[in-house]
């Protein structure tokens, strides 16, 4: 997205002197997020702009206290690096960022300027996986992934009945390490493991998740593991369900291998609609319009 500014620059627009959302992150010039939360401001009659914005590392001081202070700013999601550290800005907070010690959206008070935090992350991966819900909780589940977006899934996870969760971790001790506090990583419901363990408990699982930037357009790694061992896994013990939390591209490499070798799949376009959803209603307690948007994204991504 070639409009994409830095926080310094978005400061200085036009765009900074009226009610506007954020999208604060770095990289956000692939994000979809500007796209379908202003069609679904349009849709509401809602006067305000959403923006990407690229949050370098040294404008991070400088943009907190703007948002607590500028009477414009409504609110922000929040992306990649930023969802843990972010923590530190809030004035409160919902009971599953406390428990994820990760935050997507922040809504800052017209009056005090305090901003209050939610995790939508949960709710947007649990809608599209709700049928599997009595399967998933009978068996182990696997996430690649031990960052931001993998806590919201085990969180989401544990509460929907997920009774055992192996996270696969390029590092398992520290992932374990940093995990400890907000979850109980002793009593057995939580595993970590390296990626050079992983198909040792394939066998049992049923839903296999990335929660990693693997895949991502431009992203160097296009799936978390090795597309072989992952076509081993689906072809000898499936089928499984395949979610990735990446939405653009909408075909994944770890899609696509699970849907070759017969088994089901959740894009990440899915994930996308729902958290936005929840963050558009948290922001202004107006329906997000599903459906408009989902065209929207499918025909921008080239889906059919």
């Amino acid at each position: 997205m070639s409009n994409v500014k830095t926080f310094s620059e978005f400061v200085n627009s036009p765009l900074a002197k009226q009610d506007h959302y954020l999208l604060f992150g770095n990289p956000v010039g692939h994000s979809l997020s500007p796209v379908i939360h202003s069609l679904a401001l349009l849709d509401a009659g809602i006067q305000a702009t959403y923006s990407a914005v690229t949050l370098l590392p040294e404008e991070i001081t400088a943009a907190i206290a703007w948002m607590h202070q500028c009477e414009y700013f409504q609110g922000a999601n929040v992306t990649i690096p930023y969802k843990q550290s972010f923590m530190e800005v809030v004035d409160e907070c919902g009971e599953e960022v406390l428990a994820t010690g990760a935050l997507n959206t922040l809504r800052r008070d017209p009056e005090s300027g305090f901003l209050t935090a939610v995790n939508t992350d949960i709710e947007g991966f649990l809608a599209p996986i709700e049928v599997y819900m009595d399967r998933i909780a009978e068996a182990p589940v696997l996430i690649f992934g031990s960052g931001g977006a993998a806590r919201a899934v085990v969180y989401a996870l544990l509460s929907a009945g997920a009774e055992e969760i192996v996270l696969v971790s390029r590092r398992p001790e520290d992932a374990k390490h940093s995990y400890r506090g907000e979850f109980d990583v002793d009593s057995g419901e939580l595993q970590f493991v390296g990626y050079d363990q992983w198909m040792a408990f394939a066998e049992d699982a049923f839903l296999l998740v990335n929660a990693t930037p693997a895949g991502m357009l431009s992203f160097p790694v296009g799936c978390p593991v090795p597309i072989g061992e992952l076509g081993t896994v689906c072809s000898m013990y499936g089928p499984k369900l395949l979610y990735d939390l990446v939405y653009n591209p909408y075909d994944t490499p770890f899609l696509i291998v699970g849907h070759r070798f017969g088994s089901d799949t959740c894009h990440g376009v899915e994930m996308f609609l729902h958290q936005a959803a929840a963050s558009f209603r948290f922001w202004t307690g107006c329906e997000f319009p599903l459906d408009l948007c989902r065209k929207e994204l499918e025909r921008r991504l080239y889906v059919g």
